[in-house]
């Protein structure tokens, strides 16, 4: 069971989105979910107006075919986020921890029809559908164009591009999430792995560590470009905070820890 952060534990304000979360019901519009690996957050029937900011981990969205093969569709880490997918009877959809993750739920249910009127809250809503449909197409061209051995490549070359830090790449996914991810089997993920891994381009530490010697040469084995680090608002957030006589952080002008509802995890 997901459990909920104290109240003003959180700086997405950073998203642009929490300025709207202000329910004119008197509930609130937000609240703070720690999950667990393999803990999830289902998305809702109806109209996308759920939004979930991810501020720490990673975590993947996923959907299920009707004889039960799971797809996961993005791979979402901190700083992203995700317009709260629409669910159908035949293919539910929901969000999944790959590591420990904190995620910041905005619900603009109670006041959708009023803020389609904002041209602020229409800005930033182009701004997160825009940047849905670039991910959206990039996985597709990994899906139709690419083959095996490069999705793979591809995978580990942008996870290492997106890491923190020079040191080991740390990779939250097991072969078989992987391979749901990349539209492939875990027999033919691990088999790549083994390949890649004799072939130099990659130094596998541990099963979920691994170096890339040479990105550059990485780089010149993909007919597509690895993808930049996207800009973390959390963490430029956390950057321009400062801290008190006490040792508390205390945030730049414009922003401040959004307080959040305590209601359990659906």
């Amino acid at each position: 069971m997901a459990t909920l952060a104290e109240p003003g534990d959180c700086f997405s304000c950073g998203s642009k989105l929490c300025r709207f979360a202000h329910s004119t019901s008197g509930r609130r519009a937000q609240r703070l979910v720690h999950l667990a690996r393999g803990e999830q957050i289902e998305s809702a029937a109806g109209a996308c107006v759920t939004f979930w900011i991810v501020l720490s981990g990673t975590a993947a969205i996923c959907t299920m075919l009707k004889d039960g093969r799971r797809q996961i569709t993005g791979i979402e880490r901190a700083g992203s986020t995700i317009c709260g997918p629409m669910a159908h009877e035949d293919s539910p959809i929901w969000l999944e921890a790959l590591e420990p993750s904190r995620i910041c739920e905005i619900d603009l249910s109670d006041d959708i029809v009023a803020l389609q009127d904002d041209p602020g809250f229409m800005q930033v809503m182009f701004e997160v559908i825009h940047t849905r449909l670039e991910v959206a197409t990039r996985h597709l061209t990994t899906l139709g164009r690419l083959d095996s051995t490069e999705r793979v490549t591809l995978f580990l070359a942008e996870t290492a591009a997106l890491s923190d830090g020079p040191g080991p790449v740390h990779l939250p996914m097991s072969r078989e999430e992987i391979a749901d991810h990349l539209g492939l089997n875990a027999e033919t993920v691990s088999r790549i792995f083994s390949r890649l891994r004799k072939s130099g381009l990659f130094r596998f530490l541990s099963p979920t560590e691994y170096l890339v010697p040479d990105p550059a040469a990485v780089a010149r084995r993909l007919p597509v470009t690895v993808g930049r680090k996207p800009h973390n608002p959390v963490a430029a957030v956390r950057s321009q905070a400062g801290r008190d006589g006490a040792g508390n952080t205390q945030l730049a002008a414009g922003h401040c820890p959004v307080v959040h509802s305590t209601e359990p995890a659906s």
